[in-house]
């Protein structure tokens, strides 16, 4: 293994980038010492932020690129044009062993399908999936998939419960507790491919690295009595988005009733 840590780097993917992504950069590297950073954009645009960030020389390489993956491109039209972009680039360097991951704040489409041309799948894995951690009671919880498969079959849950329970345990240490979201608790509840993952999953239950604590319903996401949330990458989105825009309203609800009691 190559000493130290080396992140690749899309520094032109996502909202005022390459700003934001040289900013976070500078960030990281006051915290993590032990790492270094492969930075893939356009020079003209990045080298006067890493200059104005002061980062140091010896903690990072910045590869020029010409062309940029575009927020509203497909990811078939990303992929297509895509080996001279900075994600393309950054993903061909772990793939290449010259760094050992990879950030991109850009095209999350363009990123998986690009991702899975390059890269190989962990054996027995037929989808990717992708993930986030989502504040319970008792901490964070790993949920996914939340948008990169709209459908899944029983297996790739199983699956997802597999990666799940590993990036939970790789994170926090502890053991990984998992559940299916459905409409009710109950067994009967839910379609013909959560009953079989459910399946699945209970005779797997202590034999691998989780505990499966069967079915968990949208509004028990946040008791904290599972950490890993599994659920197809449809239904995923719609609870992220929903959370998302709750989280936004009553945080502009407040804000409106704390101004008016102000000024009242």
């Amino acid at each position: 293994m190559i000493n130290p840590i080396i992140i690749a780097i899309d520094a032109m993917g996502g909202d005022d980038s390459p700003n934001k992504v040289i900013d976070g950069i500078s960030l990281h590297s006051e915290e993590s010492k032990d790492v270094n950073y492969k930075i893939f954009g356009n020079k003209e645009l990045i080298e006067p932020i890493i200059k104005k960030n002061n980062l140091s020389k010896n903690r990072y390489s910045l590869i020029h690129t010409n062309q940029t993956v575009q927020g509203e491109d497909t990811a078939l039209s990303a992929a297509k044009r895509g080996k001279g972009t900075s994600l393309w680039m950054a993903i061909e360097s772990l793939k290449k062993d010259d760094a050992h991951a990879i950030v991109s704040a850009g095209n999350t489409g363009a990123l998986f399908l690009i991702s899975k041309l390059n890269l190989k799948m962990i054996e027995n894995i037929d989808k990717p999936a992708l993930s986030a951690l989502w504040p319970s009671k008792k901490g964070m919880n790993v949920v996914l998939d939340l948008g990169a498969n709209i459908e899944c079959n029983e297996q790739n849950l199983v699956d997802f419960a597999e990666l799940g329970s590993a990036l939970y345990k790789s994170l926090y240490d502890n053991k990984a507790f998992v559940a299916l979201l459905n409409i009710g608790s109950e067994e009967i509840k839910g379609t013909e491919i959560l009953k079989s993952a459910y399946k699945k999953l209970n005779n797997l239950s202590n034999e691998n690295n989780f505990i499966f604590n069967g079915y968990i319903e949208g509004n028990q996401i946040m008791n904290g009595d599972s950490n890993v949330i599994v659920t197809d990458g449809f239904t995923g989105n719609v609870a992220l988005k929903t959370a998302e825009g709750t989280a936004n309203f009553i945080t502009d609800e407040l804000k409106k009733v704390f101004k008016d009691s102000i000024l009242g």
